[in-house]
């Protein structure tokens, strides 16, 4: 039986993130990785392949991202944990481990609606959901998409479909708002206005009840009103992929594994990272849902850097995330006004508008940005900014300020660098903007 000193079993960003620093940590570990999918994709770029951006071909993760770090690839199905004699349960054999990760990411969710089980009603996940879709996609007789769900996936996807042949493209959303999870009311209708004034259809607080059709979706019907439908993209979200965990008596639930703040399970030995873990907010110090690549990167590599070289703590999940809409950046991070009121959370908020860069130069596009602190000691806990691609700065920024416990003042004393064509005039940064707005009315 094949024996790994260290055994992940995952696809995406954690395996990888984490075999690659195992072996960076330890020339001679022996570094062994269980995935169920024969090919596996870069998620995040899947939107920019249906657009033409790129190829297919190009938003596939090589195997060599795990294998040129000397680690040995098994494409099979783990079934079946044994904790007590460290043994993994394939379907094609057993690899014993002395330290098992369990990276197994995360699977869409596919609610109970009547007629689900028609032809072309589509989650994205896989290199052959997006194949099929292009397929679709391509048909003449292809012209009205229906995408279930409001998040970051559902309106990407809508606006590349949109793009890519000018289908008549509709948005069904559960919640009063798009981008609900991510964003505040005034940000969700910015995204909301830019996507109906570019085309697209909006139902929000609207819930699907059925699809219709004979072989294949035809219809889809909600709030008593039906609308055709060619294709349906399912984008309701994605849930932890715990049943392996739970079935060996490893501690957790459908929300996912629980894990200390070195990522330890309940059974000793076992580790988990990425998508497949119950996160935490180091705001609130309760669940934080954080399905996010990023987090699962920097999640393996920490745990990665302990298996070898002592204990770094994992602090929680910030989220720091973007999407665009068209030609409309958004990015948000840590909590937003509508959390921290569901948490009896009181907190004081300032607001700022400016430019991406010189206002005078041509390409001068307005920025708006929030930050959201906490009432009692004036510290950072969420930021919301909509306008040009360089959101991202601010994002990531704030991002190290809640986890840093920035205050107010910290923020009016942000340095920031400045050049007209990158960025705005010297005063007239975002950060330090909306600090100065909340710090002029408490002052």
């Amino acid at each position: 039986m094949e024996e790994c000193d260290v055994l992940v079993i995952g696809g995406g960003p954690a395996l990888r993130e984490c075999i690659r620093t195992c072996r960076l940590m330890s020339p001679e570990v022996r570094l062994g990785a269980i995935r169920l999918d024969k090919v596996m994709i870069n998620h995040c770029a899947m939107p920019y392949a249906l657009a033409k951006r790129t190829t297919l071909e190009e938003v596939i993760a090589p195997d060599t991202l795990v294998t040129r770090w000397d680690a040995k690839l098994f494409v099979d199905e783990a079934r079946q944990i044994d904790p007590r004699e460290k043994v993994v349960k394939c379907g094609n054999g057993s690899l014993k481990y002395k330290r098992l990760i369990l990276a197994m990411g995360s699977d869409p969710i596919r609610p109970p609606i009547p007629g689900m089980n028609l032809d072309n009603i589509l989650t994205l996940r896989h290199l052959d959901d997006i194949k099929k879709l292009e397929g679709l996609l391509d048909l003449p007789q292809t012209r009205n998409v229906v995408i279930v769900g409001g998040g970051y996936i559902g309106v990407e996807f809508a606006y590349v479909i949109k793009e890519r042949a000018n289908h008549n493209v509709t948005i069904i959303e559960l919640l009063e708002h798009l981008l609900e999870a991510s964003l505040d009311d005034e940000f969700c209708t910015v995204a909301e206005e830019e996507l109906r004034r570019n085309g697209i259809n909006l139902h929000t607080g609207s819930r699907v009840t059925e699809f219709k059709g004979k072989e294949k979706v035809e219809r889809v019907l909600f709030d008593g009103k039906e609308i055709p439908a060619d294709v349906v993209v399912l984008a309701i979200g994605v849930q932890p992929t715990v049943n392996l965990a739970l079935n060996a008596d490893i501690k957790g639930d459908r929300q996912g594994i629980e894990v200390n703040q070195y990522f330890r399970t309940s059974v000793e030995d076992i580790y988990a990272i990425g998508d497949v873990i119950k996160m935490v907010s180091p705001v609130t110090s309760d669940y934080f849902p954080g399905r996010l690549g990023s987090n699962a990167a920097l999640e393996a590599r920490i745990l990665a850097t302990n298996l070898f070289n002592g204990e770094r703590a994992f602090p929680g999940v910030v989220n720091p995330a973007g999407t665009k809409v068209f030609d409309t950046s958004f990015g948000m991070v840590g909590l937003t006004e509508r959390y921290a009121r569901q948490r009896g959370i009181r907190y004081l908020t300032g607001r700022a508008k400016t430019t991406n860069i010189y206002k005078m130069l041509k390409g001068a596009r307005p920025t708006e940005g929030k930050l959201i602190f906490r009432e009692d000691d004036l510290t950072v806990i969420g930021a919301q900014f909509y306008g040009d691609v360089n959101i991202v700065g601010p994002v990531d920024l704030m991002g190290q300020a809640i986890l840093r416990k920035f205050t107010l003042y910290d923020v009016l004393g942000l340095i920031h660098t400045t050049q007209p064509e990158l960025s705005p005039e010297p005063a007239l940064n975002v950060l330090p903007k909306c600090a100065e707005d909340l710090w002029q009315r408490i002052k």
